[in-house]
């Protein structure tokens, strides 16, 4: 059983964790949230190179420039909604 849960060296389940905490964050309009979807793909790559799945390794170097770039641009919503001005 131990080998079925952590046969790549619990970098899956690493991964899966901090997307889910990134997903959770993010809905909550947390910055922190993107820092969590980059470690979650930098786990996620680290695993398909593991496996050696090219497409994995690619597809999450994307999602991890993506989410730094999520970071760097990102504003916390406005504490009240505004209403156009007539």
């Amino acid at each position: 059983m131990h080998d079925f849960f952590f046969k790549h060296w619990g970098l899956d389940w690493a991964a899966a964790v901090f997307m889910f905490l990134s997903m959770y964050r993010l809905g909550k309009h947390h910055r922190d949230g993107f820092v969590l979807a980059a470690l979650a793909s930098a786990f996620w790559i680290a695993f398909n190179i593991k496996v050696d799945s090219a497409g994995g390794i690619v597809a999450n170097a994307i999602i991890l420039a993506m989410a730094a770039r999520s970071f760097a641009v990102f504003t916390q919503p406005p504490s009240e909604p505004t209403t156009p001005s007539p």
